[in-house]
């Protein structure tokens, strides 16, 4: 699923704007740069007495150029002036337990908690002085998992552009530094290179892959999927002890891999495909102003230059037209270009929508730094002139949208709040045809940016997930209903889950016009309504999940709730960031415990889906199957010909004695959903369907269960 650094933000929180593309995390360079922790704090001078000019037309201060603490001197709120470090941390904990420990034991009031991995150590930061010296006494008194924590007052963070801005110039200086620099300090070396036209640097940001054949690139992606899932039989061999003889077997099968891969499948489209993106407005490398088009790099990296879209590969040329009628207007305009140095300025993003049939949605992001209602209705009505029957109405889009980014201002106003996007022209949504179905797109729903390969994707979960007329869908992270309404014909039923109000409202839309009328749409994060999904679940014989979520994964409740639901047998989980979704992977794994209660998941197939040509990224689908006591009997069976003799013994020794009794392995399932409870099916007893999995090291069964439970349509 995709994961959007847009603003609204449609199905994730914040995002690193170094990555150009996902298909469940995508993630623009274009978006504004979130990644720095005192970025989010920082807001303008508080004195100004140099002529130096930034991007914005405004003074700088000898401070503001030099200084990377320049931002704690500024009127505005900054959390970074009352940080403290906590020390003698122990050696296993989660951010969720620390931050409960402070909120719940010493009743603190943190504003931000940075932990490291395999760190003892984390910094926290508070609104005020008060605030900080009652959190510095509380800690030096706690003792938590038998640690006695150690608080003391810290300096903020240093300004990452400033900062890196200074190592180059020392580096330029210094020719032996030069060759000490690390693999991304020469890829950054590089964006800065005169000699490389512009446009080029640029693409190797945002499409790393763009001078490589397209076999090339599917080979590379494949390659990354492979060694990622070899990284993951070795977490999972480690942390999963319950399902280590199973992983062994697979390694020996598939080349060290934790189950079988098929070979990736490619994008139908190549060039110009994304139907989707999110465009920055700032100062060009050669000093452009109000600029508008993609980041050469992370803010933190040192980078806050932008530079126009018109040679990336990937990006329409419906697009692009429209993103330069858009520049002409803003670079008219009296009103600066936001700056994320310095929080001050107006025009601050421009997203993009467009569709199959020619539909183009245009949303102009401004931040109402200094200005009025007054001043904003005026820009409203100027803006929908310039396109209606000004110098640009025949690059009209068919929805232009206008949405307000308030400034903070002051202790109590710590986060920017958006407001709602205002219609000033055209249709507020836009339609796009997949697999054959209609579907209405609104500015802050989720859609696949790449419209053809999505249905290569969807395609292929259909055929993977192997669902029938019983089979009930769970679609978590649903967006617009594309994959539960693609599967909807297929199945029984289809739950959808999704935490945009108005992409449920899409999705409510899309059955009703696709005349689907055997699914339900729940609105809300995941991790909440999830147990309504699972009480309209209970008595289904047939249930399969279907879990595509933001970049960073699911929330851990979620995957607790699905391994409590002992109907969800089979999961297809799609990652667009494997990596970042590992814990997930391993959690869905891991042996039965107080915290993770339900048997265990194992993986037993893979395939990846390219959907970001010219990218490094690509989509991960894995089908997880549940780690029942009859399947761990069925793989310590010596007569499956894919184990070896070394193997069965192991599984033999190891399962036989993890295998619950005959009444342990009956399905607990509850008396009020009408179901009728039968006794596990072991291999060879009457009613069972076995089938070999192709690297799923186990033989599938099928029990008769009946329900009167249907749920509700919508």
């Amino acid at each position: 699923m995709e994961t959007e650094a847009t603003v609204p933000v449609t199905k994730s929180g914040s995002e690193e704007a170094v990555s150009m593309e996902t298909g469940s995390g995508d993630v623009d360079l274009s978006a504004p740069s979130n990644t720095k922790d005192v970025e989010d704090d920082e807001t303008k001078p508080s004195d100004s007495t140099h002529d130096e000019r930034d991007g914005d037309g405004d003074r700088k201060t000898v401070d503001e150029v030099n200084d990377p603490y320049s931002y704690t001197k500024r009127d505005e709120f900054t959390s970074e002036i009352y940080k403290i470090e906590v020390s003698n941390l122990p050696k296993h904990y989660g951010h969720g337990q620390l931050k409960k420990m402070f909120a719940n034991q010493l009743k603190l009031k943190p504003n931000k908690i940075k932990i490291f991995n395999r760190a003892t150590h984390c910094f926290v930061t508070f609104r005020c002085e008060e605030d900080r010296e009652t959190a510095i006494q509380a800690i030096n008194s706690h003792t938590w998992k038998k640690c006695q924590l150690k608080a003391k007052k810290a300096n903020p963070s240093e300004d990452p552009l400033i900062k890196r801005t200074q190592k180059r110039r020392a580096e330029s200086e210094d020719s032996e530094n030069r060759n000490k620099m690390s693999k991304r300090e020469e890829e950054e070396s590089m964006l800065l290179d005169d000699t490389i036209p512009i446009h080029e640097r640029l693409n190797h940001v945002v499409t790393p892959l763009w001078q490589q054949s397209y076999s090339e690139q599917l080979k590379i992606k494949e390659d990354d999927m492979r060694e990622f899932l070899c990284h993951l039989a070795k977490r999972l061999e480690k942390q999963c002890p319950n399902i280590a003889v199973h992983i062994r077997t697979q390694k020996r099968l598939h080349k060290q891999q934790c189950c079988n891969m098929e070979d990736i499948k490619s994008s139908p489209v190549i060039d110009n495909y994304r139907n989707k993106s999110e465009f920055s407005i700032g100062v060009s490398p050669d000093g452009q102003e109000k600029t508008i088009g993609f980041k050469m790099g992370r803010y933190k990296g040192g980078f806050d230059t932008v530079v126009e879209p018109s040679q990336c590969k990937h990006i329409p040329e419906s697009m692009k037209t429209v993103v330069k009628a858009i520049q002409t207007y803003v670079q008219n305009s009296d009103k600066p270009a936001y700056s994320n140095h310095n929080h001050q300025g107006c025009w601050r993003q421009v997203t993009m929508r467009t569709s199959q049939n020619g539909d183009v949605m245009v949303v102009v992001l401004l931040n109402m730094h200094n200005l009025t209602k007054e001043d904003v209705d005026k820009e409203k009505e100027s803006l929908r002139a310039y396109f209606e029957d000004g110098p640009a109405s025949e690059h009209k889009p068919s929805s232009l949208f206008l949405q307000t980014l308030k400034e903070r201002l002051g202790v109590k106003s710590v986060h920017n709040i958006d407001g709602p996007c205002e219609l000033l022209l055209g249709d507020p949504v836009i339609h796009e045809d997949l697999l054959g179905m209609k579907f209405r797109i609104s500015p802050d729903a989720f859609f696949q940016v790449n419209t053809k390969a999505a249905e290569v994707l969807y395609s292929t979960i259909r055929d993977w997930s192997g669902v029938s007329e019983n089979t009930t869908v769970l679609d978590i992270c649903c967006g617009t209903g594309t994959i539960g309404l693609t599967l909807a014909k297929n199945v029984k039923k289809v739950i959808g889950i999704e935490m945009s109000e108005q992409a449920i409202e899409d999705a409510k839309y899309n059955a009703k016009q696709n005349g689907i009328d055997n699914i339900k749409f729940l609105c809300g994060k995941a991790e909440d309504v999830l147990h309504k999904a699972i009480h309209n679940i209970y008595g289904c014989s047939d249930v399969v999940g279907i879990l595509d979520p933001p970049r960073a994964g699911l929330h851990p409740r979620v995957i607790r709730a699905i391994r409590g639901c002992p109907f969800v047998n089979r999961l297809v989980y799609v990652s667009c960031s494997p990596r970042s979704a590992e814990g997930n992977f391993i959690d869905l794994c891991r042996p039965t415990s107080k915290r993770m209660k339900g048997e265990p998941f194992r993986p037993t197939n893979a395939i990846p889906v390219d959907l970001f040509p010219h990218t490094k990224l690509c989509e991960l689908i894995i089908m997880f199957e549940r780690d029942t006591p009859q399947r761990q009997r069925r793989d310590s069976s010596p007569t499956l010909e894919t184990f070896t003799a070394t193997s069965q013994s192991e599984t033999v020794s190891s399962q036989s004695e993890a295998t619950p009794s005959q009444s342990d392995a009956v399905t607990n399932i509850p008396a009020e959903c009408g179901t009728t409870q039968t006794s596990p099916v072991t291999a060879g007893e009457e009613g069972q369907t076995v089938e070999n999995t192709d690297g799923g090291g186990g033989i599938t069964p099928t029990t008769t269960s009946t329900s009167t439970e249907e749920g509700t349509n919508s």
